[in-house]
């Protein structure tokens, strides 16, 4: 019974997923389940349950609440909160991400700014492995409201920062790089992973810098291998959430601005 999972207070998370794309959940699934391979401390009928709802794109709230409650599950790097009954709520296990890639929690920071500070390490990670020219093509890569950054980590760190397009590019990114990962290489059909102007960057020289940095997050344990893609993925959702999308071409602004930074209509809000 939906009733009997307690998920530790985490309605937010809930209603988050429960407004998402069902593509976009169906990447969690994925980084849940192993690819639909299944983990040890995983129960077959909760495997079942969640692929059976990725099967059909549609993920009801008892669904959602399974997901949610064995992402919890794995929310800390050790044995014993792996079968911990009720797991951690979801901002702990962002901040311990966050500490694993190297960042560091403000006290009372908000969950939203403490997965921007996830994206933001990793995206400094990997772009500490580039070259130059893998650099440039990876700022042009993305944009702000008012268009295609300069050739700076630091103008794409601020602009991840804000939230919004650059924000939902760069956890687009990272997360393609854990799904390559756990796919052999490969990237999944459909699974909505590039999209606009990041297309390009998840192949070549930055996708393999990116694919590198999310290796090297997730061989700590089994724990890491499903907190650090899954807290990505989740950043992907908030900020794809907060984002109004352009009717004339379809690029996506902050939600509140009033015209498009690509092309200039007027947004709708």
């Amino acid at each position: 019974m939906e009733s009997e999972i307690d998920i530790n207070g985490d309605t937010e998370l809930l209603q988050l997923l429960s407004d998402a794309d069902p593509a976009d959940v169906s990447a969690l699934v994925d980084f849940l389940t192993d690819s639909s391979k299944g983990r040890l401390s995983m129960a077959s009928e909760v495997r079942e349950a969640l692929e059976s709802a990725k099967k059909k794109s549609k993920f009801s709230r008892g669904v959602l609440l399974l997901l949610i409650r064995e992402l919890q599950h794995y929310g800390g790097n050790s044995i014993v909160n792996l079968f911990r009954r009720n797991g951690v709520p979801y901002a702990e296990i962002v901040a311990d991400v966050l500490g694993h890639v190297g960042g560091t929690a403000g006290k009372n920071e908000p969950v939203a700014s403490l997965e921007l500070k996830v994206l933001e390490k990793l995206l400094c990670q990997a772009w500490e492995k580039m070259s130059p020219q893998d650099q440039a093509d990876f700022s042009r890569g993305f944009q702000y409201e008012t268009g295609v950054l300069g050739v700076s980590y630091a103008a794409i760190q601020a602009a991840i920062r804000r939230g919004g397009p650059a924000a939902m590019q760069a956890a687009l990114l990272a997360s393609g790089a854990f799904t390559r990962l756990a796919m052999g290489g490969a990237l999944a059909a459909g699974a909505n992973l590039v999209a606009g102007r990041a297309a390009g960057l998840a192949f070549g020289p930055v996708g393999v810098a990116l694919t590198g940095i999310a290796g090297a997050h997730t061989l700590a344990s089994q724990a890491y291998r499903v907190t650090v893609p899954c807290v990505v993925q989740i950043a992907y959702i908030r900020q794809k959430s907060a984002l109004v999308t352009c009717s004339a071409c379809k690029a996506g602004s902050t939600r509140g601005t009033r015209f498009c930074g690509e092309c200039g209509a007027a947004l709708a809000q």
